[in-house]
């Protein structure tokens, strides 16, 4: 009983935190993208000085090692207790390939682009807009795949927790 409480809550801040990743993500797209990328590079100007105070980059990052540490505690957690280890795992995976490497390797040297506008043509800060976002696009889906997956460990874990009280009350 005591593995699988310390197993739902680290599990559970980890699947709470790669949701509210993935939501802010989806808001992010939502509602930011279209403005920032729809008159291309004069709207790029503009979204840089309504991110003066605060830019995406300075919530999502931190967010993101919290998201990640959650991870590395509930996945130590499972290996000891033995709880949702495939789950939690899959998780990590898409965490890391899908959000961390893919936005180091793939989309911060398009943001760059976008950020040094003066020194690439139009057309090259164009072709970055369009990577760009279908980037993001994947990285969407990883965001998804990686709460939906946290969220399965942590059923998988309750469901360990509701099957071992049913068996110590028979």
């Amino acid at each position: 009983m005591r593995s699988t409480t310390i197993s739902l809550v680290t599990g559970g801040a980890y699947a709470t935190a790669a949701s509210l990743v993935f939501s802010i993500t989806a808001a992010e797209t939502i509602f930011l993208y279209p403005n920032m990328f729809r008159d291309v590079p004069e709207s790029l100007a503009l979204s840089d000085e309504f991110m003066t105070v605060v830019d995406i980059g300075a919530v999502m990052r931190p967010m993101g090692g919290v998201m990640t540490l959650c991870a590395v505690i509930a996945i130590v957690v499972a290996l000891w207790t033995r709880h949702a280890r495939g789950w939690l795992a899959a998780s990590l995976v898409s965490l890391v390939s899908g959000q961390f490497l893919l936005s180091i390797l793939y989309q911060w040297p398009r943001a760059s682009i976008l950020g040094e506008r003066d020194r690439h043509t139009v057309e090259e800060i164009d072709r970055a807009v369009t990577e760009f976002l279908v980037g993001h696009g994947f990285r969407i889906a990883a965001s998804l795949a990686t709460a939906v997956l946290a969220i399965v460990a942590v059923f998988s874990i309750y469901r360990a927790r509701v099957l071992a009280e049913a068996r110590a009350g028979s």
